[in-house]
This record gives structure tokens, sequence and C-alpha cells, in this order.
């Protein structure tokens, strides 16, 4: 912020509260407390500026998990798998954008970063896409969505399935939909015309990641064929293709074809519903 003054401070976006910090500062670690992992997501210029014009922080309660799963990579808007590090090991942690909480700067600054849970630049990076997703993601004609959700195929359930069983190696699922056109469709006979690309991380182990990706592929293309295809007839959305994709393959005109389909609906069925945390 022009002009605003600054607090000398170690603090950065991805740091993450020891805690007994949390606690001190009113933060519900849920059961067990000791599987909490409190991240910091203000900006790190935020964090810097004198309380007196950014008076709080923003922090978010995740937890432990056993493995990164479908929610890896930013793939859904209102949950991340995340993985931080401790002397080499990888810490999956799940979070919950309605876990959000904000804290007064002043009693915030009194205390230090844990020096153990660490996020790398790549990892940074995705939780600075997942927060801006909240804000900035495609949307989908509600026709759409609700044909793809549709009982009893569900089949926006088996594609976040098959999501959840590659794992970190699918960076993101893109949908092409009437090739980008906004046609209003009216009865199963007047078909969507849907293209899908399983986009994988080319950098870890490249033919896991498409060994997986192209499993995903596979099964969703089982699956849609299944629900809405019979004697070669199609209803509802036809899929023209499924295709697994390296992400270093995908071209620029491809990239601005194509719409990141986020697996919100996992999130919005959670059982309970999560509920935001106060602020303060």
């Amino acid at each position: 912020m022009a002009g605003a003054q600054r607090t000398d401070t170690t603090w950065r976006q991805g740091h993450v509260l020891s805690n007994e910090a949390a606690a001190a500062l009113g933060l519900p670690l849920g059961d067990p407390a000791e599987n909490a992992v409190v991240v910091v997501i203000s900006h790190d210029c935020d964090i810097a500026c004198d309380p007196a014009v950014e008076p709080e922080v923003e922090v978010i309660v995740g937890h432990r998990i056993d493995r990164l799963g479908g929610d890896a990579n930013a793939k859904t808007a209102r949950r991340l798998h995340l993985a931080f590090e401790d002397d080499g090991k990888e810490v999956p942690v799940e979070l919950h954008v309605t876990r959000k909480a904000a804290v007064p700067k002043d009693a915030f600054l009194r205390h230090e970063a844990r020096p153990d849970l660490k996020l790398s630049p790549a990892s940074l990076l995705t939780l600075q896409t997942w927060l801006a997703a909240r804000y900035h993601r495609a949307a989908f004609a509600d026709e759409f969505e609700d044909r793809l959700k549709a009982k009893p195929a569900r089949l926006d359930k088996k594609i976040a399935k098959a999501m959840d069983e590659a794992g970190e190696h699918v960076l993101a699922v893109l949908f092409a939909v009437d090739d980008g056109e906004e046609v209003k469709r009216q009865g199963p006979e007047d078909l969507y015309q849907l293209r899908i690309v399983i986009l994988y991380d080319s950098q870890k182990n490249e033919p896991e990641a498409y060994a997986a990706a192209q499993k995903a592929a596979d099964t969703i293309t089982d699956a849609f064929e299944g629900a809405l295809c019979q004697k070669g007839v199609w209803r509802d959305i036809r899929l023209e293709s499924c295709d697994a994709v390296s992400d270093e393959g995908m071209t620029v005109a491809q990239s601005r074809l194509y719409k990141r389909w986020r697996l919100d609906h996992m999130s919005l069925e959670d059982d309970p519903q999560q509920v935001m945390l106060p602020a303060g």
C-alpha cells in the first residue's frame, strides 16, 4: 500500500503458526489438535504493512492427511491438498476455504513461524492459485452442470473419484463445451458437445503421471459412454474426446479453448458442512 509504514517482520505468506501460538490467538485447532496446521495466507506486503493500516492477518486452519488426493494442484476452489516439507519429508495437509480466520496483527507478531514445516516455491504458488480461484474461476451453464450431476449416473462424482485416484499427478481437468460457444440446450436430444483434457504433471515421474492420467481418462470415457450412450445414440452430453495431455504438450491455442473444471461439488457435499471460523 503506497505510503503506508512497514513493520519489520520475518513472517511471510505460507508460513505456519505453532499450535501453541494458534491456541493463544483463540483459533480452534480441532480434534486431535496435534494434527492442526495453521497457515498464514495474507500477502507478504499486507503482513508487513503497519497494523494501523492493515490491523489483521488472515490464516487458515488445516490438518494433516495421509496422502495428497484429487484436491491437489488447486483442482477444487473450496478445498486444497498441499504438500509441506519437514526435513526433506513430505507432509500432506488439507485446507478448507471455510476455515479462514483473521487475527489481530499486534498479537500475531508476538509469535514466530514454525521452523519445521515449509512450503516449496511451487507449493506456495499452488496455494496462491487456490486462494485466487475463489474469486476467479470458470462458470458453466446451469443446464450443463445439471446434466453432469443428474442421478443415477452422477458423472461429476465419477470424474472426482477418477481425479482422487490420480492424485497429485493431475494438474487440472479441462473442459471445452461446444467449442467455447454459449449455446442454450433444451431436452436430452439437444446435446452439449464436450471435450475433456486430463492435464498431467510432466516434471515428476512422467511415465507414472501419464499412466495415472490415462487411466483417469479411460475411466471417465467409460462412465460417459455407459451413462449417456445407448446403441451409439447419445443423450444430454456427447463426449467427443477425453485425453491425457502433458503440461508441456498443451498449446496456447488449446489453453484458450478449454476452461478449468473444478471439483467444487465435493466440498459442497461435506457431511457435516464446514463452518466459517469467527474473526479475531
